[in-house]
């Protein structure tokens, strides 16, 4: 029977690709809400401004490289480094201990893998963590037809899709209580809530779009409806939690 060793997933690529297996994950730390606390004269206690976002997190792992293939150790040294620092922009990051949820990491602190015994290392990695945990299931569309629907957001937090309508002439698309329109609208439009962007391929459509910010899924049950002349939708939910 084969030993399922434990792994990160990082930039398309897992941990096992390189011989590199966690040795341990640290705690599972909770991002910082940003908020402001400002001391008045003569008024006891501070007054709170909320910034309406949460903070980064720090994702650390404790790694060890064992060599289990022809590669020398130097060789999967440098593999290593290639892998975690041939960019710093943010990309999927997940592990093998939850494989439901993954975050939005990056990777810029240096990599130096001591080795310990004859082929074999050991190393500790951070990354640099957008805030939300996002689901694998919330990140497939799901088709909602132009009598409309309602989609379920099982966890706590208001979730930003990603919303293409299809469809001609003036739009409105209605979830909830909330109203969006679109004025003009050419065989399709898109919505991206994440980014605060409405376009269609290349060419930026926020002028043609009203409504009060962006679309969000809250927790719970949400009605989509539209008015207008569209044939049908699709939504990327982007389920997250913290």
């Amino acid at each position: 029977m084969s030993v399922k060793l434990p792994f990160l997933y990082f930039k398309g690529k897992s941990s096992l690709d390189f011989n590199l297996i966690i040795k341990s994950k640290g705690s599972y730390n909770a991002p910082a809400r940003d908020v402001t606390f400002t001391s008045v004269p003569g008024r006891n206690g501070d007054l709170i401004q909320d910034n309406g976002r949460y903070l980064n997190v720090t994702i650390p792992y404790e790694l060890c490289l064992v060599k289990r293939d022809a590669r020398g150790f130097d060789e999967l040294v440098s593999e290593v480094k290639n892998w975690l620092l041939s960019d710093s922009r943010y990309a999927q990051l997940w592990d093998s201990y939850d494989v439901r949820y993954f975050r939005y990491g990056a990777y810029s602190g240096g990599v130096d893998i001591k080795e310990e015994l004859r082929n074999y290392g050991e190393c500790s990695i951070s990354f640099n963590c957008k805030p939300y945990r996002y689901s694998f299931e919330g990140q497939t569309a799901v088709e909602i037809p132009s009598g409309g629907a309602t989609l379920e957001n099982a966890e706590m937090l208001a979730a930003k899709p990603y919303i293409k309508i299809y469809g001609s002439g003036n739009i409105s698309l209605h979830i909830n209580s909330d109203t969006f329109t679109f004025e003009n609208v050419s065989d399709y439009i898109e919505i991206d809530s994440e980014t605060m962007n409405a376009y269609k391929g290349h060419s930026l459509q926020n002028n043609v779009m009203s409504g009060d910010g962006f679309p969000i899924l809250s927790p719970g049950t949400n009605a989509i409806s539209f008015t207008g002349s569209v044939t049908k939708a699709e939504i990327v939910p982007r389920w997250c939690t913290l």
